[in-house]
């Protein structure tokens, strides 16, 4: 018998150290995970954001320079109805149809809206917020997909219209916008939700970070004109 006490006591030892080992084991697995987790989202975020920002500065570019061919031929046609050369009720619809390109006049058709807002905290996770990108992604996305013209909040957005954000929220161009963003489009309907549901696009994306991403057609949308700025501080036509 006192032989088999020690043993004993040793399994018994033996067996709470396995037991400790174990479970510090599980946390440490568990941690990893956890961190894996937390580490994964944003590096896929900066990556897709990386690529955005590249694409919008191309089709910024682009939409730049043909807004200014068109406002150049406005200026001489609008010249033109002044001096008599050409048949004013030609000439009118002319300037009509350059204001609807340039987005000076309201506009009413089928399209889609779109309504992206800030998460909530939950269970200790931080709320994630809408950033100046994301709008901009959104609105890139539908003009990509045939929109022809697009609002959000209520403001008409230009070809030329930035988003930007600042410690005092988003601003579309002058605009200041405030959450929940509603984002309508007037195009091909069945092309934008096509585009926007796209299993692994844009909105995916916004929604795998948290944000509320809505998307509907509707069969009837109004818009407003464009009501700012216009002037080009810096580009100046090449002379011939």
């Amino acid at each position: 018998m006192a032989t088999r006490w020690p043993v004993r006591r040793w399994q018994g030892v033996l067996a709470v150290f396995l037991g400790a080992v174990g479970f510090a084991a599980v946390l440490q697995l568990r941690a990893g995970m956890a961190l894996r987790r937390a580490v994964e989202l944003p590096t896929v975020r900066v990556r897709e954001l990386a690529v955005l920002v590249r694409q919008q500065q191309e089709a910024l570019a682009a939409l730049q320079a043909e807004v200014e061919v068109l406002r150049r031929t406005l200026a001489e046609y609008e010249a033109a109805a002044v001096q008599g050369r050409v048949s004013a009720d030609t000439l009118a619809r002319e300037v009509r149809a350059y204001e609807l390109v340039l987005g000076l006049v309201p506009v009413q058709g089928p399209g889609v809206r779109v309504r992206v807002d800030d998460s909530r905290a939950q269970g200790g996770v931080l709320p994630a917020r809408v950033e100046a990108a994301d709008l901009s992604g959104l609105v890139n996305e539908l003009w990509a997909a045939g929109a022809e013209a697009v609002a959000v909040n209520g403001r008409r957005i230009l070809a030329t219209t930035g988003f930007r954000q600042d410690a005092d929220g988003l601003s579309a161009g002058v605009f200041r916008l405030r959450p929940p963003y509603d984002i309508l489009a007037i195009g091909n309907p069945d092309a934008m939700l096509a585009a926007l549901n796209l299993r692994g696009g844009f909105v995916d994306g916004l929604r795998s970070v948290g944000l509320t991403v809505e998307v509907e057609a509707r069969s009837t949308l109004t818009l407003p004109p464009y009501r700012g700025p216009l002037g080009f501080r810096h580009a100046v036509p090449v002379a011939p």
